[in-house]
């Protein structure tokens, strides 16, 4: 569980009974009182009154050493407090930092390019239909030719860097910080060798880091806080699904690339996970609306269906409205950064909070809210 740090309250001392101290202490005052005001004070008598002023003494040094314990338990406990807030504090202005999406590239059976992006969210946007073959319903993509899982990929990631041109307006110049990729090492080889005759000025590693999923969203946001406003990582991956007689889904197959940044685009949270053995999702999702300082779920949140995990729909959460399965198909792992891209374009285009939710790697689900720029309002 990835939750906010929790503080057992500091142990309280009772605040001291006076009228009971004040009646002990009273005792030996008045005694010894009594007997100094008699005219005939005999030796005895002096040895009680000194008795009585000595029990007086031990009552004041424990009566000051009891109002001394209660202050300082007052004052240890105010502490605590104040300091268990600010450590509470500190915990989810960190939980809360952002990364910008400065650039997104998406192509896929549904869409090639922004504005086809854009046109999945309107009301008469209708699906690809899937292709029947022997193995399986697929939704491919017109512009990747072969059967073999591998040289479809190597086209996917071509035709990646194809259409990151066709969206620039002007010739690109950038070194990441780092660059991140799902999919194979043959794929990334592909997708560099590509980029070198398409962007002769990007200088790209030879091996990039692995995407873990929402692991990997979280050491970028870190990465970039407190970096220069032209710092960028580069995150892409491409997904051609195999079909499968016993899929649910059709095959589906897509590539994607993010250009991200401190700031000047819609912003990426660092997200919420979801471990079906030890915690209710409806937790989960209560922890990504307070993350994003939200008090209801957003209008929209993209999705593909989730077998076997309870929904969200019945406490207002609308993820069927948007659910991309008859889009994409079956994506595997590139699913939730799929569902990411299409939440940024949905708050870029509607200047509104949008939601996401999508399997991950290394929990059952992962979910969170993409922000529009608010630099731009």
């Amino acid at each position: 569980m990835n939750t906010a740090p929790k503080f057992d309250p500091y142990p309280p001392v009772r605040e001291p009974n006076y009228p009971r101290w004040f009646l002990i202490g009273a005792v030996p005052v008045l005694g010894s009182s009594q007997l100094m005001m008699r005219s005939d004070i005999s030796w005895d008598d002096l040895f009680v009154i000194v008795g009585f002023i000595g029990v007086a003494v031990l009552w004041l040094l424990a009566f000051l050493l009891r109002v001394l314990v209660y202050c300082l338990n007052w004052h240890s406990a105010n502490y605590y407090t104040k300091k268990a807030q600010q450590l509470q504090q500190d915990w989810w202005a960190h939980h809360r930092q952002k990364v910008a999406l400065i650039e997104a590239v998406l192509v896929g059976g549904a869409c090639s390019n922004p504005e086809q992006r854009q046109h999945l969210f309107s009301p008469d946007h209708q699906p690809p239909t899937p292709d029947s073959t022997p193995e399986g319903a697929t939704i491919r993509l017109l512009q990747v030719f072969g059967d073999e899982v591998a040289e479809r990929e190597r086209q996917l990631a071509n035709l990646l860097v194809l259409q990151w041109q066709a969206q620039q307006p002007e010739p690109l110049v950038m070194q990441p910080l780092a660059c991140y990729w799902q999919g194979s090492l043959a794929t990334w080889q592909a997708f560099v060798e590509q980029m070198t005759k398409c962007f002769a000025d990007v200088r790209l590693p030879e091996e990039p880091e692995p995407w873990q999923g929402i692991r990997s969203l979280d050491s970028i946001i870190e990465r970039l806080q407190g970096a220069p406003v032209e710092a960028r990582i580069l995150c892409a991956g491409c997904q051609s699904s195999p079909p499968g007689p016993e899929s649910l889904l059709p095959a589906g197959e897509a590539a994607l690339l993010w250009l991200l940044g401190p700031e000047g685009g819609v912003r990426f949270s660092r997200g919420e996970w979801f471990d079906a053995e030890t915690e209710h999702l409806v937790t989960v999702a209560e922890r990504a609306l307070q993350q994003g300082q939200l008090t209801a779920p957003p209008q929209c949140c993209v999705s593909f269906s989730q077998p076997g995990v309870p929904g969200l729909s019945a406490h207002g959460w609308n993820t069927s409205q948007y659910r991309q399965d008859a889009n994409f198909g079956a994506l595997g792992s590139l699913e939730a950064m799929v569902v990411q891209t299409l939440a940024a374009a949905y708050a870029d285009q509607h200047q509104v909070p949008c939601a996401w939710l999508a399997n991950d790697p290394h929990h059952t689900l992962a979910l969170g809210i993409v922000e529009p720029d608010d630099s731009i309002r």
